[in-house]
């Protein structure tokens, strides 16, 4: 049975993971990938080397933001964001996402290196937070 997640269930799910997907905007349309993330004070942060993504979400800020536990095609979660891209400029904002990222990735590191073929360190990388307007969340059987 399909049913509407409460918030904190949706925080919940967020805070478990740390893989989701962050859509934006391009000139033909919508650009898609994966991301690694964590999830603190109402908001995600992530990191990124220079590249596509951050030129299209310095240009358009309003991204989507997903992430879904499936199970089995009967029983899965899913978490919907509507949200703005802030790319953190100042030390203290900088340090406090790398604290976070650095606790979310306790013991697997290298998820913290920007990947498609744009390798870069965390402490090299785009740092950025996802303020969230909206967040939904749906789930099947669970």
């Amino acid at each position: 049975m399909l049913r509407e997640m409460t918030i904190d269930e949706c925080e919940s799910l967020l805070r478990r993971h740390r893989h989701g997907h962050i859509a934006m905007r391009d000139a033909e349309g919508a650009y898609l990938v994966p991301i690694s993330y964590a999830y603190a004070e109402g908001a995600i942060y992530g990191h990124a080397a220079p590249g596509r993504k951050i030129a299209l979400m310095r240009r358009w800020p309003h991204v989507a933001f997903q992430v879904e536990d499936v199970e089995h095609g009967a029983r899965w979660r899913s978490v919907v964001i509507r949200g703005r891209f802030e790319e953190l400029q100042g030390e203290d904002d900088q340090f406090r996402c790398r604290a976070l990222l650095l606790k979310a990735f306790e013991g697997n590191h290298m998820s913290l290196t920007a990947g498609h073929g744009h390798r870069t360190t965390l402490a090299d990388a785009v740092l950025f937070r996802i303020r969230i307007e909206e967040m939904t969340g749906r789930a099947e059987n669970m």
